[in-house]
């Protein structure tokens, strides 16, 4: 329950918190707010001044951070160097208050100045940035990232916007969200995260951000993160089975992380809802493939245009009865076509809110039925030629 070094409530504490308020907040109505805050150079008081040094700084840190709270808010050491504060009944401009008034603490303290330490804080609201307590999270987490991209020592909140004329403020948010990926996005390891800035990096630098947006989709809908993760795999070896160039398959990869973007959009209670959609509720949800494409649009370069257009088209179908644009064959992009088999292998062989999982040989057998009109044959051809070489991907992840 309790950090030894600094006295705060742990991590695993703050996360029991967090649920617990979430549940109570949507019973009463009422509001809660989260801040999350990080040590700005920090690391440089460990690398000169050593960990004792580094302890010394985090002592005091959490000393006036919880000098600046009162009961019952709940102050917890986050991570290594990073501080989170629920404060249940709490409004945004509230939260903004505190946040500014324990900026301010850090920065005048003494000690800390001699380090040149202060703090990155970032904020959200619930229900205003979200309905689920990891999309709060995240909300906070992000604006944190983007107070350390404005370079420190300032209070942000990270929401996206996909209205027109915000071109240089989603940008600002796209590249502060890449903070969030490069520590959250990636869960297989430091190795398969270097391999993937590696090749991303090679591609626009501009491609390294937009990889930080599939956090936002992960945040509104648990599920959605290892479906994308899973979506991207089979794209890109769909991709090299038809031998495509490296480049090419880089672009799929990415548009199979981000294909459902659009589910941002979507209201919370329908992608968790586990009964059929009415007409209605399904219309709005296959708005999602225009929205994935529309949040891409302040991003600029023949290679995002690309994979914007396969994220638009990923649920248009082969005979051309599919959305939001009718199109028909090879009208619509390769890579959609591609990303369009995968995503619906995944989906048949994981269990969804509304329906259980099909056997692995009834998701071929219903490739195999929809090929020609759901999908491009050819694509579900080289899907199965690969499956029959690899047998269950899922068995090897």
């Amino acid at each position: 329950m309790t950090d030894p070094l600094t006295g705060l409530k742990t991590h695993c504490y703050f996360r029991e918190a967090l649920d617990g308020e979430c549940r109570r907040s949507a019973r009463t109505g009422r509001p809660f707010s989260l801040i999350m805050m990080d040590l700005d150079s920090f690391k440089r008081v460990n690398d000169h001044g050593g960990h004792l040094e580094g302890d010394r700084v985090l002592t005091a840190a959490a000393a006036l951070v919880t000098a600046g709270c009162k009961q019952p808010y709940v102050v917890a050491r986050y991570g290594g160097d990073e501080f989170a504060i629920l404060m249940p009944e709490t409004s945004t401009q509230q939260a903004q208050t505190l946040a500014e008034r324990l900026r301010a603490a850090l920065e005048a303290d003494h000690f800390l100045r001699s380090h040149g330490v202060t703090a990155s804080i970032g904020i959200a609201t619930f229900p205003d940035h979200g309905p689920t307590p990891e999309e709060i999270l995240r909300v906070a987490d992000s604006g944190m990232y983007l107070a350390k991209h404005c370079d420190g020592n300032c209070v942000r909140m990270a929401t996206l916007s996909v209205a027109a004329g915000n071109a240089d403020r989603d940008q600002e948010l796209l590249e502060a969200y890449l903070g969030v990926a490069v520590k959250r996005m990636f869960s297989t390891g430091n190795d398969a995260f270097s391999h993937y800035r590696h090749r991303f990096k090679q591609m626009k630098p501009l491609l390294d951000t937009i990889t930080a947006l599939a956090f936002a989709v992960e945040a509104k809908d648990p599920f959605t993160r290892a479906h994308s993760q899973a979506v991207s795999r089979l794209a890109a070896q769909i991709a090299g089975q038809m031998g495509l160039s490296e480049a090419e398959i880089d672009e799929i990869r990415l548009a199979g992380l981000l294909h459902d973007l659009g589910k941002i959009h979507v209201p919370g209670h329908l992608l968790h809802k586990a009964a059929l959609l009415t007409a209605e509720e399904n219309e709005v949800m296959k708005g999602q493939a225009a929205w994935g494409a529309k949040v891409l649009e302040p991003l600029k370069g023949e290679a995002v245009e690309r994979i914007r257009r396969m994220v638009r088209h990923h649920h248009e179908r082969y005979d051309g009865t599919g959305y939001p644009d009718g199109q028909r064959g090879e009208d619509t992009a390769l890579g959609a076509r591609i990303v369009a088999v995968a995503e619906a292998f995944d989906v048949m062989v994981n269990d969804q809110p509304y329906k259980p999982a099909r056997t692995f040989k009834d998701a071929l057998a219903e490739l195999r039925r929809c090929s020609g009109t759901q999908f491009d044959p050819k694509v579900v051809t080289a899907f199965l030629d690969w499956l029959e070489i690899q047998g269950d991907p899922r068995q090897s992840q």
